[in-house]
């Protein structure tokens, strides 16, 4: 056993406060200390257990009002009994120490985990914020509000990874009427009611919870949340929308955001709401994808800048010899060629790239899926990276930019010039034009338009691999044997059903498959209505995260009402994937009537229409007025 001691100097106050609870309690060493008391680790001789003691120390006990705030902190603690909260098991004083026994939490708090490790993971995070709300809800349900909720008053369980709330030492209870305008908790965590003096509730506490989870998992404070205390007000903390909705899953986003709104009527009423908000968004997450796929999906050739700089020499020489179109002994066929060769070794790294991922075992549904994936990411993370309002300067560049490029164009169209001049105004505006592109690609400048840029992410592989000449492709270069997927887990379940009827259907005698010939285009119809409503039940979650009755136009019971229509549509599909799947599997036992797959077939070829149909018209009267930051378009059937 140890005690600590500060620097080389005695700890008298452990010395005695050892003495004063010898036979009862062995202190081992200071775990912390703050403003209103000194944490000391104590073994507890008559149950053997190890506790944790909090005193407060003896020039404050003297004090009557710390001294009856300390002993309050206590009392109001100890008549918690919750999971989540350290329970409390004695409030004493002896031998003029004023001190109290709490259950002693191996692990760390939450501020000491954030600077020694950073951000905590989606899934930590989310279990963490519900677990603190579960604790608030009890409290709040027993009239008392912490105020002082921030990272270094939150434990973590070492072997557990349960969250502990402590720390009561400024609540407030229903009995207790605060001081007019006086300010108490920690600036950065304090709701704007609380900041600035006014009557708070349970809500307020629900706002230092936005705050509290916006620095776990993004791992700074919102912005403005770095506002020091002056002349009794305090720098109020909001989110920055976009920066936390490409950080953090839709629907987590949005119950952060509504924690963090200014008016407390705006947030969620209790923590039983916000508590059912977070195990909403933290409804499991489709696994991230495979290392294979996921180096398809990223998979930039490292020479393009030099292919892009030879194309763009061989343009401009190819336009110096458009005038020259049809004429004999013209050079611009040659030009051109020169101009597309390097079409040829990015289509090879290309190829080589998908020959990689289809080696591992994964099929072209597998490349489709993760290129939308993909692509919904990068788009996220693009409108974040473009949210920035462009200034006049960059304006001007980008229009001097276009205005050089053009007249590069406009001088090469007639053909080389012959005079000096025009030689020398030609060089002169090619090294200006490449200066003037180089500087705002460098500076950030938006040389593509806003609303194209999202649009050309993946253009060129969406567009082949959701063609023909995809499935040509994927053919091609499939190898003959491939190895085992280890795992399939980042597959929804109406891709991984229409991969196995894919396969079974192959597997057909040609008799049969000729019989079946509209099977495929039937359980790709499926497989959109499936991807699309999944989406949208996604999109609807995470609008009744936010609040329906703030976000939308739509109320509470009409989006619950949606969201229930898109669970059903979900079902369904899955449902009739599912049959069609049992019938083939039972022609491939012995069966050898197609009566029964061909109505089935049927079936749900006029669900599929039954689902477009029903599409198209709730396009046309959906209410929904969707956020910004919620915008998501429905993946189109291929």
């Amino acid at each position: 056993m140890r005690a600590s001691f500060p620097g080389d100097m005695l700890d008298h106050d452990f010395i005695d406060l050892q003495q004063a609870l010898a036979g009862e309690y062995s202190l081992e060493r200071e775990l912390g200390r703050g403003g209103m008391g000194i944490v000391y680790l104590a073994r507890e001789v008559q149950l053997d257990r190890l506790v944790a003691i909090k005193v407060l120390p003896e020039s404050l006990a003297v004090i009557a009002a710390i001294r009856q705030r300390f002993l309050g902190e206590a009392r109001m603690a100890a008549s918690l009994s919750h999971p989540h909260i350290v329970p409390i098991y004695r409030v004493s004083e002896t031998a003029g120490f004023v001190f109290f026994v709490m259950a002693y939490v191996h692990g760390e708090t939450l501020g000491e985990r954030l600077r020694s490790r950073g951000p905590l993971s989606i899934a930590a995070g989310t279990r963490l914020l519900r677990e603190v709300t579960w604790a608030l809800s009890y409290a709040h349900g027993r009239g008392i509000v912490h105020r002082d909720i921030k990272p270094d008053n939150i434990l973590i369980e070492a072997e557990t990874g349960r969250a502990l709330v402590t720390d009561f030492g400024i609540a407030l209870s229903r009995n207790q009427v605060d001081e007019p305008g006086r300010v108490m908790g920690t600036a950065h965590f304090m709701s704007p009611e609380q900041a600035t003096g006014h009557a708070i509730d349970g809500r307020s506490d629900l706002y230092s919870v936005g705050v509290v989870g916006h620095l776990a998992l993004c791992g700074r404070l919102p912005v403005g949340a770095a506002g020091t205390q002056t002349g009794g007000s305090v720098g109020l903390a909001r989110t920055d929308d976009n920066a936390l909705a490409v950080q953090l899953p839709r629907a987590l986003s949005a119950v952060i955001d509504r924690c963090l709104r200014p008016l407390p009527e705006e947030r969620f009423e209790s923590g039983e709401q916000l508590a059912e908000a977070l195990e909403g968004a933290s409804a499991p997450v489709r696994a991230k994808l495979p290392m294979a796929l996921r180096v398809w999906t990223q998979s930039v050739d490292p020479l393009r800048p030099a292919y892009i700089a030879w194309s763009g020499i061989f343009t401009m020489g190819f336009l110096s010899q458009l005038a020259t179109f049809g004429r004999p002994g013209s050079d611009w066929p040659v030009l051109l060629g020169f101009d597309l060769l390097p079409l040829v070794p990015i289509t090879i790294f290309h190829a080589r790239k998908t020959y990689q991922a289809l080696s591992a075992g994964y099929t072209l549904r597998d490349l489709r899926s993760a290129l939308s994936a993909w692509q919904n990411e990068r788009r996220e993370e693009l409108a974040f990276e473009l949210d920035e309002v462009e200034s006049g300067w960059a304006k001007g560049l980008r229009w001097i930019t276009y205005a050089l490029v053009a007249s590069v164009g406009v001088l090469l169209f007639d053909g080389l010039p012959r005079s000096m001049a025009l030689k020398i105004a030609t060089v002169s505006l090619v090294a200006g034009s490449i200066a003037t592109f180089t500087v705002s690609n460098a500076l950030g400048v938006r040389l593509i338009a806003k609303r194209i840029r999202p649009k050309l992410i993946g253009a060129v592989r969406s567009t082949i691999f959701n063609s023909r000449v995809g499935e040509w492709v994927v053919r091609l270069l499939t190898p003959a044997k491939r190895k085992q997927i280890a795992g399939a887990e980042f597959r929804p379940t109406e891709i991984a059903l229409g991969l196995a009827v894919e396969e079974l259907f192959a597997a057909l005698p040609k008799a049969y498959r000729d019989h079946l010939a509209e099977l495929p285009a039937v359980v790709r119809l499926l497989e959109a209505h499936a991807e699309a409503a999944r989406a949208r039940v996604d999109e609807i979650v995470a609008l009744m995260a936010v609040g329906g009755e703030h976000a939308t136009a739509t109320p509470a019971p009409a989006l619950a009402a949606n969201r229930d229509a898109a669970k059903s549509e979900l079902a369904k599909t899955v449902v009739a994937l599912e049959a069609i799947r049992l019938d083939l599997l039972r022609l491939h036992g012995g069966a050898s009537d197609l009566r029964p797959i061909t109505t089935v077939m049927r079936a749900a070829k006029d669900l599929g229409d039954d689902l477009s149909r029903l599409g198209g018209a709730q396009r046309e009267v959906d209410g929904i007025a969707r956020p910004s930051w919620l915008h998501l378009t429905p993946p189109t059937p291929v």
